[in-house]
């Protein structure tokens, strides 16, 4: 488990290397399993180990998951999110490389970091093997403190990504069901109470579920087999009716009413159940909705306060 970051230039000012050593901090929370006591405190108003390096205040924007508009939600991505080893790879983030920084002020600067994933679950018999990067890049902003308060950020080919993490396909449809039908057990299991998302549907019952996926009960057995929808209690079999009849989506272009993004979501939910559970639901909760391209990209001013917001001003020049 370790961390790199790149040669600090001679006579670099302060700032820089301040700048260059919070993020360094941030996303050595990432590395497995670091980021378990961060999460354990999700939903607390202060965290004590990173409130160094956020603001209280700090909100962002990640392509293409979704903004995090506040200090719960931020770090609920950032380490919520980060992986952990569980079926099929038991793959999380063994090391991080900040491969490219710039800092030419003190409120503002510019990173890319490499994530290693390798097996990380100790009872493996691959312990340590490694299975493949990830990379981040984008602004970060600072406040006069030096914690970020502002963050723009980009992850690409997060579906290529994921397809390695769970070692296949998401484009086959049984990956797909099987996902679904996870998300619906997932969902029943983390969103209850007043979380709870999908009640049990009169008219919706085994039956009429695989009828509505054009399957047959004995051409298709093997397929059925693997779903073992009879697993579902109503409430998940109500939730598997739902969101098969939605798109599967891509990794790609999570804030769409999809299937994708819900298991995003989820993943969130088993962190903080009251926030994003909703998410997880038949509606979405306003996160998991099809949100215009201008909305998604363009929208900075509401986000960040100024879409110059990572711009280094006149006066710290």
């Amino acid at each position: 488990m370790a961390a790199s970051i790149p040669r600090v230039r001679r006579g670099a000012p302060s700032y820089y290397t301040r700048n260059l050593q919070t993020i360094k901090s941030i996303y050595g929370f990432t590395i497995y399993p670091n980021q378990l006591p961060i999460i354990a405190q999700a939903g607390h108003p202060s965290i004590p180990e990173i409130d160094p390096f956020f603001s209280p205040t700090v909100s962002g924007r990640i392509q293409d998951i979704g903004n995090f508009t506040n200090f719960r939600t931020s770090i609920e991505y950032f380490f919520g999110l980060a992986p952990q080893p569980r079926t099929p790879t038991y793959g999380a983030i063994s090391a991080i490389d900040i491969t490219q920084f710039s800092s030419d002020c003190p409120s503002i600067a510019a990173s890319t970091v490499v994530f290693t994933i390798s097996v990380a679950d100790p009872s493996r018999p691959d312990y340590g093997k490694f299975i493949t990067y990830l990379k981040q890049s984008g602004f970060w902003h600072f406040d006069n403190q030096g914690r970020v308060d502002y963050y723009d950020l980009n992850i690409p080919a997060l579906q290529d990504f994921t397809n390695v993490l769970v070692g296949g396909n998401w484009d086959d449809k049984t990956i797909q069901l099987i996902a679904t039908k996870q998300i619906c057990d997932g969902a029943q299991q983390v969103c209850t109470g007043a979380n709870t998302q999908y009640k049990p549907n009169i008219g919706v019952n085994l039956a009429t579920v695989i009828a509505s996926l054009g399957l047959n009960p004995i051409l298709d057995a093997t397929m059925l087999s693997q779903l073992n929808l009879g697993s579902l209690n109503a409430g998940g079999l109500s939730c598997f009716a739902q969101l098969t009849k939605k798109p599967f989506g891509t990794f790609n272009k999570l804030w769409a009413d999809n299937v994708a993004c819900r298991i995003v979501h989820l993943m969130l939910a088993a962190v903080d159940p009251d926030e994003h559970c909703m998410h997880v639901g038949p509606t979405g909760g306003g996160k998991c909705v099809d949100w215009a391209y201008e909305n998604r990209l363009f929208a900075d001013a509401p986000l960040f306060g100024d879409k110059y917001r990572f711009i280094c001003p006149a006066d710290e020049l």
